[in-house]
């Protein structure tokens, strides 16, 4: 069968219906803004698939599918795009493996790769390599201005990060890339380093600013390693992201200036739950809620990390100006200061702050644990409601605190008086059901959050 083109004229933009490679290879050579690439509804196996053009902000290349969820990528399927205002959106990949390190790469190679693209409506269900010695990446953000929105990544179960920001010395570092209303399904803990839900840059790179901004995502069960956002960059932004049962925490590992802020963290008792942990220069950690969380040391609800003196790039900068503010922390196991001191790791953190921060333990006592000298750290204007004694000779307002469950799903103090404490009452957990997208089936979900 050959391709259907519908033109109204020879300038007007063009909707070209394929049903093969040989099909889509003829109508991708020459596209022009406002063209659309549309893939046949059914099965495409082995299709390596190239999408580039320039299109405008007005009129971006479309490369979609006939039917949302009908359009299947297997094999050894994989997907790179490169140029200007490209949009890719509504397949699936499933039942297959990629060939190289990236699955779906925002690049061709080192001199072509995409600007002001988005990936959106696109699901990756457990496409795995053949073995799991395999280390490969499903999404690979190259260039700058590219967003990755409203879709679903779950069922990795070899090595790599679901998503990486690449921060490559060829291309742009300040990389404004934009990562919401995705959801990140489950991945079992690989038992070692790199496995990632999100990665942004390198430590090679990591005294840059990327900009990257990761919002209102849901992270469910991300067990792959301790760190699932792994920060590697400057100036970036996390915010209004919902975790849920997930065995790591959100980590400001390299480069310096960026805010964790608006995130929702419900552990619900499952082991190894974590919040956030704070390593490097000028970081903020910010209204954020977190309920419910096991883990302790780096997988604390919140740990600041000792310093290395000196420290290369791949090691820990000291902790230094770090802001901690209006944070809930409920019945969680532990917040650690100065974790992982040692001999090597000899400086604690120094012109930190703890403002306004809640903490409420109904079945645990004191969480604060000191690996380090804690005089560098400041408290003002907290409040603790824990059974038992203080564990550290820190100033803290001991009350007792009566929690009730608002409409938003998050616990606060039914005191008037603390109302300028903790998470703001206006923070509104994203749901699973508000990322992804609708027309193909989400994991079994986790218990309700907040029901433990």
């Amino acid at each position: 069968m050959g391709m259907l083109v519908a033109a109204a004229s020879p300038a007007a933009a063009r909707d070209t219906l394929v049903h093969d490679q040989q099909e889509y290879t003829a109508a991708a050579k020459a596209l022009a803004p406002g063209d659309r690439i549309v893939l046949a509804n059914g099965e495409w196996r082995d299709f390596a698939v190239r999408f580039s053009g320039a299109g405008t902000q007005d009129k971006p290349i479309t490369l979609t599918a006939e039917t949302p969820g009908k359009v299947i990528l297997t094999g050894a399927s994989s997907l790179r795009m490169a140029g200007n205002w490209l949009v890719v959106s509504n397949l699936v990949f499933k039942d297959g493996h990629g060939t190289g390190e990236d699955l779906i790469a925002f690049r061709y190679d080192t001199r072509r790769w995409a600007e002001n693209s988005r990936l959106t409506g696109v699901v990756v269900d457990g496409y795995g390599a053949p073995t799991a010695a395999k280390t490969d990446h499903w999404v690979s953000l190259y260039g700058q201005n590219n967003r990755v929105d409203h879709s679903q990544f779950f069922g990795k179960a070899h090595g790599g990060a679901m998503l990486v920001v690449v921060r490559a010395s060829y291309g742009p570092s300040e990389n404004h890339h934009r990562i919401d209303h995705n959801y990140f399904g489950p991945r079992p803990p690989l038992g070692e380093n790199g496995g990632e839900t999100i990665r942004i840059g390198t430590s090679q790179e990591s005294q840059s600013d990327s900009f990257t901004v990761v919002e209102d995502n849901y992270f469910e069960r991300c067990d792959g390693e301790v760190e699932i956002v792994s920060i590697k960059s400057g100036r970036n932004i996390l915010r209004r992201n919902t975790v849920v049962e997930s065995q790591g925490a959100f980590v400001m590992r390299h480069g310096h200036g960026n805010r964790i802020e608006d995130n929702v963290f419900f552990g619900n008792g499952v082991k190894r739950t974590g919040g956030i942990r704070v390593i490097n220069k000028h970081q903020v950690v910010r209204n954020n809620y977190i309920e419910g969380v096991t883990g302790e040391g780096p997988y604390s609800a919140i740990t600041l990390m000792n310093g290395v003196p000196n420290s290369p790039l791949n090691r820990y900068v000291q902790v230094e100006d770090a802001l901690i503010e209006r944070n809930s922390v409920i019945d969680a196991n532990t917040v650690t200061l100065g974790n992982g001191a040692d001999q090597e790791l000899s400086l604690a953190p120094i012109s930190t702050r703890f403002v306004g921060n809640l903490f409420v333990n109904q079945k645990r006592g004191d969480p604060f644990v000191a690996k380090s000298d804690i005089a560098g750290i400041s408290f003002s204007g907290n409040v603790m409601s824990v059974t038992g004694p203080a564990t550290l000779p820190i100033a803290m307002d001991r009350r007792a605190v009566t929690l009730e469950r608002a409409a938003n799903g998050l616990l606060y103090p039914t005191d008037p008086v603390l109302a300028k404490v903790g998470a703001d009452r206006t923070l509104k957990p994203i749901t699973r059901e508000e990322t992804g997208v609708s027309w193909y089936a989400k994991p079994a979900a986790s218990p309700h959050p907040g029901s433990n």
